[in-house]
């Protein structure tokens, strides 16, 4: 299916959208932002057999797409709209689509009629119930057909897969009308007939748009104190390292702080403060520099978007280490050329290019020639690239290899990622 832009809405429709956003976004501000990435399609419901009812949930896809029903619309109130809104985007920063058992993706092929499986619903009755207690908690009425813990007999406060064990014991599906809501391939990852062919947002848009909610929940946390308590896990799940090899590469960065910011020298730039003591005398202060660490990104074809997914939660993780000092942190895309030298102030300011073959001398060339030089040269690649023969003078080179395989020096400590759970360091 096609989809059609939101202005094949009404006025009144698109006004009452619009209203929906603003309601949802005054609820749960920290999500507003994630809110907005979400693409709007109408879907006209003279292309549903059903008048639209499909739709009842506004269900997304994994391509952050929002459909619209115009009848759907027209029947519910903004606040309803608005709940459905935050419900879809919670099943989407979750990826719930990424976490489905794999008896929910043994499902009709892809050429077949979609028609849910009871796996299915049963997968959509966990996940509903995995954010049922932080929708609520968060002051949202939520519909009576929302699968509820407590609805289900079963406890509060678990994850999606827990509830999907749970369930599996039970003979029967619970009451029909909870079982037939659909949410849509943004929950299970399966097609629906009113998916849209376009383009979606990528995987590293998301991922970006993911760091930068968890970020304003923790933000929101400290100022407000009233962040349901699964928003705050999962915003600690996104932002804390989460595997081994991250420790090793923290510790490698830490070093280089500690070091540099351990240096004092004395300046004449600005007065001691003891100068009045020795009348006319300049005596210089001393000087403690900050760390300037570049940071080289891989974005040749061949980083996959989970490897360039962790380069940016790398990046991430040094803006918040540094503080203040991030100012210092610059990065710089690199494939067979260099791309503009950025410094981000957070994550969300990051633009990457390349796409290319690739060559990580000409990024290392690129950090050594930056005004000051760098103490420290983190390269995230997946070493299938040429090296310098010597490492660049008086600049320390950690090495975040993301494919085993990889080529690095023997002059740079290198940091192996391999997967979850596991880590080298050589």
């Amino acid at each position: 299916m096609s989809g059609l832009p939101l202005d094949a809405l009404s006025p009144e429709l698109r006004r009452k959208w619009a209203a929906a956003r603003v309601w949802a976004a005054h609820r749960m501000p920290y999500l507003a932002n994630a809110l907005l990435t979400m693409d709007p399609v109408v879907v006209p419901d003279t292309e549903l057999t059903d008048d639209g009812a499909a739709l009842r949930r506004f269900p997304a896809d994994t391509g952050w797409h929002i459909h619209l029903s115009p009848a759907e619309l027209e029947r519910q109130s903004v606040p309803q709209i608005g709940f459905w809104a935050l419900h879809q985007l919670a099943h989407l920063l979750r990826e719930h689509a990424a976490q489905v058992p794999a008896a929910v993706t043994h499902g009709p092929d892809a050429d077949e009629p979609p028609v849910r499986t009871p796996e299915q619903q049963v997968w959509n009755l966990a996940a509903d119930a995995e954010l049922h207690g932080d929708l609520s908690t968060a002051g949202l009425e939520a519909p009576a057909d929302v699968a509820a813990p407590a609805a289900l007999g079963l406890p509060g406060g678990e994850l999606a897969r827990r509830y999907w064990t749970l369930l599996q014991d039970r003979t029967e599906l619970p009451d029909p009308a909870m079982a037939a809501g659909d949410c849509g391939n943004g929950c299970d990852g399966r097609p629906r007939p009113w998916n849209c062919d376009w383009p979606p947002l990528s995987r590293t848009s998301a991922q970006l748009t993911a760091l930068e909610a968890a970020r304003r929940v923790r933000e929101h946390q400290r100022t407000r104190d009233d962040v349901p308590g699964g928003w705050r896990r999962w915003a600690d799940e996104i932002l804390e390292p989460r595997v081994n090899w991250r420790r090793q590469l923290a510790a490698q960065i830490r070093r280089t702080i500690a070091d540099t910011t351990g240096r004092v020298d004395f300046t004449y730039r600005r007065p001691s403060r003891r100068a009045g003591s020795v009348p006319g005398v300049v005596l210089p202060s001393l000087r403690q520099p900050a760390p300037v660490i570049a940071m080289l990104i891989d974005t040749s074809g061949s980083m996959n978007d989970d490897m360039l997914g962790q380069c940016l939660a790398e990046v991430d993780a040094v803006l918040r280490a540094v503080g203040i000092g991030r100012r210092q942190v610059t990065v710089i895309s690199v494939d067979a050329r260099v791309y503009r030298a950025q410094n981000p102030r957070t994550i969300a300011d990051l633009t990457l290019g390349g796409g290319g073959g690739t060559d990580i001398r000409a990024g290392i060339e690129a950090a050594t020639v930056l005004r000051p030089p760098p103490d420290l040269i983190v390269a995230l690649t997946d070493g299938h690239t040429l090296w310098p023969d010597a490492p660049p003078p008086r600049t320390r080179v950690v090495v975040g290899l993301l494919d085993p395989a990889g080529r690095v020096p023997d002059w740079a400590t290198t940091v192996v990622i391999s997967e979850p759970g596991s880590e080298e360091v050589r």
